[in-house]
Protein backbone atom coordinates (compact mmCIF):
# COMPACT_ATOMS: atom_id res chain seq x y z
CA UNK A 1 0.00 0.00 0.00
CA UNK A 2 1.34 3.45 -0.82
CA UNK A 3 0.83 6.34 1.06
CA UNK A 4 0.55 10.07 -0.84
CA UNK A 5 3.64 11.54 -0.84
CA UNK A 6 2.92 14.52 1.98
CA UNK A 7 1.27 11.67 4.26
CA UNK A 8 4.69 9.37 4.13
CA UNK A 9 6.45 12.67 5.03
CA UNK A 10 4.80 13.74 7.99
CA UNK A 11 4.91 9.93 9.10
CA UNK A 12 8.37 10.08 9.06
CA UNK A 13 8.27 13.60 10.90
CA UNK A 14 6.38 12.33 13.92
CA UNK A 15 8.87 9.29 14.46
CA UNK A 16 11.34 11.47 14.33
CA UNK A 17 10.40 13.49 16.67
CA UNK A 18 8.82 10.85 19.25
CA UNK A 19 12.61 9.21 19.28
CA UNK A 20 15.16 10.98 17.74
CA UNK A 21 17.56 8.44 18.27
CA UNK A 22 16.04 6.48 15.00
CA UNK A 23 17.25 9.69 12.58
CA UNK A 24 20.11 7.91 11.72
CA UNK A 25 18.48 5.00 10.96
CA UNK A 26 15.43 6.91 8.72
CA UNK A 27 18.52 8.14 6.51
CA UNK A 28 18.72 5.04 5.05
CA UNK A 29 15.48 3.93 4.28
CA UNK A 30 15.24 6.03 1.06
CA UNK A 31 16.86 9.22 -1.06
CA UNK A 32 13.44 11.30 -0.74
CA UNK A 33 13.12 10.47 2.72
CA UNK A 34 17.20 11.83 3.77
CA UNK A 35 16.17 14.92 1.78
CA UNK A 36 12.84 15.25 4.18
CA UNK A 37 14.60 14.93 7.22
CA UNK A 38 18.39 16.31 6.70
CA UNK A 39 16.98 19.87 8.02
CA UNK A 40 15.80 18.27 11.18
CA UNK A 41 19.02 16.43 11.69
CA UNK A 42 20.62 19.85 11.74
CA UNK A 43 18.03 22.19 13.91
CA UNK A 44 20.47 21.08 16.47
CA UNK A 45 24.24 21.32 16.19
CA UNK A 46 26.71 20.43 18.95
CA UNK A 47 30.35 20.58 17.96
CA UNK A 48 33.79 19.74 19.89
CA UNK A 49 37.21 18.82 18.60
CA UNK A 50 36.32 15.54 17.16
CA UNK A 51 33.47 16.62 15.12
CA UNK A 52 34.11 19.60 13.93
CA UNK A 53 36.45 18.82 11.34
CA UNK A 54 33.40 16.84 9.98
CA UNK A 55 31.00 19.52 10.27
CA UNK A 56 33.54 21.86 8.07
CA UNK A 57 33.44 19.29 5.10
CA UNK A 58 29.39 18.61 5.11
CA UNK A 59 28.90 22.96 4.89
CA UNK A 60 31.46 22.71 1.55
CA UNK A 61 29.42 19.89 0.02
CA UNK A 62 26.11 22.27 0.44
CA UNK A 63 24.55 25.30 0.13
CA UNK A 64 25.37 28.01 2.70
CA UNK A 65 21.22 28.91 2.50
CA UNK A 66 20.76 25.23 3.77
CA UNK A 67 22.37 25.74 7.26
CA UNK A 68 21.69 29.66 7.58
CA UNK A 69 17.54 28.14 7.35
CA UNK A 70 18.26 24.55 9.18
CA UNK A 71 20.67 25.18 12.54
CA UNK A 72 18.66 26.62 14.94
CA UNK A 73 20.58 25.70 17.95
CA UNK A 74 24.17 25.43 18.44
CA UNK A 75 26.98 24.68 20.79
CA UNK A 76 30.26 25.61 20.11
CA UNK A 77 32.41 23.88 23.01
CA UNK A 78 35.67 25.09 24.59
CA UNK A 79 37.69 22.45 22.43
CA UNK A 80 36.47 24.54 19.32
CA UNK A 81 39.56 26.37 17.76
CA UNK A 82 38.54 30.08 17.17
CA UNK A 83 38.78 30.44 13.36
CA UNK A 84 36.77 27.21 13.19
CA UNK A 85 34.37 28.79 15.41
CA UNK A 86 34.37 31.78 12.98
CA UNK A 87 33.34 30.53 9.87
CA UNK A 88 30.56 28.03 11.41
CA UNK A 89 28.72 31.59 12.96
CA UNK A 90 29.39 33.03 9.24
CA UNK A 91 27.26 30.07 7.94
CA UNK A 92 24.91 29.44 10.67
CA UNK A 93 23.14 33.20 10.41
CA UNK A 94 19.38 31.83 11.58
CA UNK A 95 21.09 30.76 14.99
CA UNK A 96 17.97 31.47 17.68
CA UNK A 97 20.34 29.31 20.69
CA UNK A 98 23.96 29.85 20.70
CA UNK A 99 26.43 28.55 23.26
CA UNK A 100 29.62 29.60 22.31
CA UNK A 101 32.05 28.93 24.96
CA UNK A 102 35.26 29.50 22.53
CA UNK A 103 38.14 31.36 23.88
CA UNK A 104 38.30 34.23 21.17
CA UNK A 105 40.03 36.80 23.47
CA UNK A 106 43.26 34.26 24.45
CA UNK A 107 43.71 32.93 20.66
CA UNK A 108 46.69 34.71 18.99
CA UNK A 109 46.26 36.88 15.93
CA UNK A 110 42.97 38.09 18.07
CA UNK A 111 39.51 36.76 15.95
CA UNK A 112 36.96 40.11 16.17
CA UNK A 113 34.09 37.81 17.62
CA UNK A 114 31.55 40.61 18.32
CA UNK A 115 30.91 41.22 14.60
CA UNK A 116 29.81 37.23 14.05
CA UNK A 117 26.89 37.54 16.79
CA UNK A 118 25.71 41.08 16.18
CA UNK A 119 23.17 40.26 13.26
CA UNK A 120 22.16 37.03 15.12
CA UNK A 121 18.09 36.63 16.38
CA UNK A 122 19.10 35.24 19.37
CA UNK A 123 16.95 34.13 22.31
CA UNK A 124 19.23 32.07 24.56
CA UNK A 125 22.78 32.89 25.12
CA UNK A 126 25.51 30.99 26.77
CA UNK A 127 28.88 32.51 26.63
CA UNK A 128 31.90 33.61 29.00
CA UNK A 129 31.53 36.76 31.27
CA UNK A 130 34.44 38.93 29.46
CA UNK A 131 33.51 37.51 26.02
CA UNK A 132 29.70 39.06 27.33
CA UNK A 133 31.43 42.21 27.98
CA UNK A 134 33.33 42.58 25.13
CA UNK A 135 30.47 43.12 23.28
CA UNK A 136 28.92 46.47 21.68
CA UNK A 137 25.00 45.63 22.72
CA UNK A 138 23.99 49.01 20.39
CA UNK A 139 24.94 47.06 17.49
CA UNK A 140 23.23 43.64 18.79
CA UNK A 141 20.15 43.00 16.74
CA UNK A 142 19.01 40.35 19.84
CA UNK A 143 18.72 42.83 22.54
CA UNK A 144 15.24 43.01 22.69
CA UNK A 145 14.65 39.16 22.00
CA UNK A 146 16.92 37.93 24.58
CA UNK A 147 15.53 35.93 27.09
CA UNK A 148 17.53 33.71 28.81
CA UNK A 149 21.34 34.44 29.18
CA UNK A 150 24.13 32.06 31.07
CA UNK A 151 27.12 33.66 31.91
CA UNK A 152 30.48 31.15 32.00
CA UNK A 153 32.99 32.42 35.02
CA UNK A 154 35.90 31.13 33.82
CA UNK A 155 37.80 32.88 36.93
CA UNK A 156 36.68 34.92 40.06
CA UNK A 157 35.43 37.86 37.49
CA UNK A 158 33.37 40.71 39.01
CA UNK A 159 29.45 40.24 39.69
CA UNK A 160 28.88 43.33 38.90
CA UNK A 161 28.04 43.14 35.43
CA UNK A 162 26.67 46.45 34.22
CA UNK A 163 26.16 45.50 30.18
CA UNK A 164 22.79 43.29 31.80
CA UNK A 165 20.69 46.89 31.48
CA UNK A 166 21.06 47.31 28.21
CA UNK A 167 18.68 43.62 27.68
CA UNK A 168 15.04 44.80 28.46
CA UNK A 169 13.48 41.17 27.83
CA UNK A 170 16.04 38.89 30.36
CA UNK A 171 13.84 37.27 32.10
CA UNK A 172 16.42 34.27 33.11
CA UNK A 173 19.91 34.46 33.99
CA UNK A 174 22.30 32.28 35.04
CA UNK A 175 25.64 32.31 36.46
CA UNK A 176 28.03 29.97 36.05
CA UNK A 177 30.57 30.49 38.90
CA UNK A 178 33.85 29.43 40.60
CA UNK A 179 33.53 32.12 43.29
CA UNK A 180 34.01 30.95 47.01
CA UNK A 181 32.16 33.72 48.05
CA UNK A 182 29.34 36.01 46.56
CA UNK A 183 28.46 39.27 47.98
CA UNK A 184 24.55 39.58 48.56
CA UNK A 185 24.88 43.59 47.21
CA UNK A 186 26.47 42.29 44.04
CA UNK A 187 22.98 40.00 43.38
CA UNK A 188 20.65 43.23 44.51
CA UNK A 189 22.68 44.99 42.01
CA UNK A 190 21.77 42.58 39.20
CA UNK A 191 18.58 42.99 40.04
CA UNK A 192 17.81 46.38 40.31
CA UNK A 193 18.90 46.29 36.81
CA UNK A 194 17.56 43.75 35.15
CA UNK A 195 13.82 44.33 36.70
CA UNK A 196 12.11 41.92 34.20
CA UNK A 197 14.27 38.62 35.75
CA UNK A 198 11.97 36.02 37.21
CA UNK A 199 14.77 33.68 37.89
CA UNK A 200 18.41 34.25 39.05
CA UNK A 201 20.19 31.09 38.88
CA UNK A 202 23.78 30.79 41.07
CA UNK A 203 25.11 27.56 39.56
CA UNK A 204 28.13 26.15 42.01
CA UNK A 205 30.26 23.09 42.47
CA UNK A 206 28.10 20.73 44.50
CA UNK A 207 30.31 21.06 47.44
CA UNK A 208 29.89 25.19 47.81
CA UNK A 209 26.47 25.11 47.84
CA UNK A 210 26.09 25.40 51.31
CA UNK A 211 27.96 28.40 50.96
CA UNK A 212 26.06 29.90 48.91
CA UNK A 213 22.69 28.92 50.59
CA UNK A 214 22.40 32.49 52.37
CA UNK A 215 21.65 34.49 48.75
CA UNK A 216 18.23 33.62 48.84
CA UNK A 217 17.51 35.68 51.70
CA UNK A 218 18.42 38.66 49.34
CA UNK A 219 15.13 38.01 46.75
CA UNK A 220 13.38 35.05 46.58
CA UNK A 221 13.75 35.01 42.77
CA UNK A 222 17.56 33.39 43.63
CA UNK A 223 17.72 29.81 42.68
CA UNK A 224 21.06 27.68 43.81
CA UNK A 225 22.04 24.71 41.94
CA UNK A 226 24.67 22.40 41.30
CA UNK A 227 26.79 22.54 38.00
CA UNK A 228 25.33 20.34 35.03
CA UNK A 229 26.93 18.21 32.43
CA UNK A 230 27.01 21.61 30.39
CA UNK A 231 26.65 20.16 26.85
CA UNK A 232 23.99 17.23 28.24
CA UNK A 233 22.38 20.54 29.72
CA UNK A 234 22.22 22.43 26.77
CA UNK A 235 20.74 20.20 24.39
CA UNK A 236 18.41 18.60 27.28
CA UNK A 237 15.49 20.68 25.91
CA UNK A 238 15.59 19.87 22.41
CA UNK A 239 15.36 16.39 23.28
CA UNK A 240 12.51 17.22 25.47
CA UNK A 241 14.19 16.68 28.65
CA UNK A 242 14.88 18.63 32.08
CA UNK A 243 17.11 21.02 32.05
CA UNK A 244 18.76 23.86 33.98
CA UNK A 245 16.04 25.94 33.84
CA UNK A 246 13.29 23.88 34.13
CA UNK A 247 14.61 22.53 37.63
CA UNK A 248 15.07 26.29 38.75
CA UNK A 249 11.60 26.97 38.11
CA UNK A 250 10.48 24.02 39.94
CA UNK A 251 12.54 24.85 42.73
CA UNK A 252 11.48 28.37 42.50
CA UNK A 253 7.21 27.36 42.41
CA UNK A 254 7.73 25.15 45.24
CA UNK A 255 9.15 28.15 47.24
CA UNK A 256 6.39 30.17 46.10
CA UNK A 257 3.54 27.24 47.15
CA UNK A 258 5.35 27.25 50.74
CA UNK A 259 5.28 31.09 50.96
CA UNK A 260 1.60 30.91 50.06
CA UNK A 261 0.90 28.17 52.45
CA UNK A 262 2.66 30.16 55.35
CA UNK A 263 0.71 33.41 53.86
CA UNK A 264 -2.99 31.53 54.13
CA UNK A 265 -1.58 30.14 57.80
CA UNK A 266 -1.02 33.50 59.35
CA UNK A 267 -4.31 34.93 57.38
CA UNK A 268 -6.66 32.59 58.65
CA UNK A 269 -4.65 32.86 62.13
CA UNK A 270 -5.13 36.67 62.27
CA UNK A 271 -8.74 36.46 61.22
CA UNK A 272 -9.23 33.94 64.11
CA UNK A 273 -7.77 35.88 66.76
CA UNK A 274 -9.84 38.74 65.61
CA UNK A 275 -12.93 36.86 65.67
CA UNK A 276 -12.18 35.35 69.32
CA UNK A 277 -11.55 39.28 70.13
CA UNK A 278 -14.52 40.67 69.00
CA UNK A 279 -16.48 37.85 70.73
CA UNK A 280 -14.52 38.45 73.96
CA UNK A 281 -15.28 41.83 74.09
CA UNK A 282 -18.79 41.68 72.87
CA UNK A 283 -19.59 39.26 75.90
CA UNK A 284 -17.36 42.09 77.91
CA UNK A 285 -20.13 44.54 77.30
CA UNK A 286 -22.84 42.88 77.25
CA UNK A 287 -22.06 41.88 80.70
CA UNK A 288 -21.09 45.88 81.87
CA UNK A 289 -24.42 46.67 80.16
CA UNK A 290 -26.27 44.06 82.20
CA UNK A 291 -24.74 45.07 85.73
Amino acid sequence: MEFPPELERQIFFFAMRSDPSIVSSLRLVAHRVRIWIRPSIYKMVTLGSRDVALFLRTMEMLPPEFFAQSVKRLCLTVSVKPNDAQRILQTCTGVTSLACWVDFLGWTPSITFQKLLYPLSLQRLSIEVAHFQALSFLECAWIHSLTCLDLVFWKEDSLLISELRFLPALTHLALMLQHRNIEESALAYILSIAPSLQVLCLVTDEDDLERVEHTKRVDPRIVCLPHPESVLDWEAPYRGCPDMWSHAEEIKEQRGFSINRVRQFFFKFRTRFFENLLSVAGTILNHNSSN
